[in-house]
This record gives structure tokens, sequence and C-alpha cells, in this order.
């Protein structure tokens, strides 16, 4: 592996650790040294854009305010120049509103798979592709 290549696969593996300890910790602070100033995260399960790190952390915290024990891993990462794809499962217990479902006390435990563009050293851009029918069909909603 180069030095280039050794590099890309650090900044990657620093990018997706603060994602996954800010998700799971609750340290959304964690965000502000990885992301660029204009990052856009396209979450394409629920259909929102997300524009800069406080919408991010914003959607975090409303993870963990539906799911207060909210748990991330990262499974796989793979790394191409500036782009690295995640493979992360997360689980948590559902007692709070999530996709317009009120808690319902249910175990979820599901993947999903991000897509990261980076600049210099931090993410420009996320695309993220979990799996909603699936989670709805965990939470015991039907859609």
């Amino acid at each position: 592996m180069s030095s280039s290549q050794e590099r890309q696969r650090e900044i990657a593996e620093r990018i997706s650790g603060a994602f996954v300890d800010a998700y799971t910790t609750g340290a959304t602070g964690l965000l502000d040294d990885v992301v660029t100033d204009d990052f856009v995260c396209h979450h394409l399960a629920s259909g929102q854009e997300l524009h800069g790190a406080e919408a991010y952390k914003a959607r975090i915290r409303e993870m963990r305010a539906a799911f207060p024990d909210f748990s991330m891993a990262e499974e796989a990462l793979l790394v191409d120049g500036e782009r690295a794809a995640g493979h992360y499962r997360w689980s948590g217990t559902h007692e709070g509103e999530f996709m317009g479902v009120p808690g319902t006390g249910n175990r979820i435990d599901t993947r999903s798979l991000t897509m990261m563009r980076t600049e210099g050293d931090r993410v420009a851009e996320m695309w993220i592709y979990g799996d909603g029918r699936g989670l709805l069909e965990q939470l015991g909603a039907e859609r």
C-alpha cells in the first residue's frame, strides 16, 4: 500500500470512528473536526438531505432520543482514494418517537451502508443507505 493510500485509509478511519462514537456516546462535538463547512448528507431511506455539521448533530440527538441506548459499530470500511464505503450495525431500544412511530419498547438491530467523499482530511458528502422497511417491521409499524 502506498503512503497516499495509507493516509486516505487513516482519514477514513478517523472520520468513521468519529461518527460511530458520536452516535454511541452522544458526543456530537466529535463531528466538528471531521466534516467540511459545506458538508451534505443524503439519507436515502428517509429522503432527508442534511446540510452542515449542526443539522447532522440534530439527527444524532433525534436518534438518541428515540433510542437512548443506541449503539453503533463499524463492521467494514473500504477505501479507494477520496471515497470510502462503510458497513455499520446499530441497535437500541425504541423508547421515543422515530419515523412517526411512538416508542414501542422494541429492541432493534439493523445495518446500514454509507458512502463518503472526502476533501482533504474531512468528509464533504455522505450517502446513507439504510433498511428503513426492516427497521419499521422491527418497530411493529406497517407502512
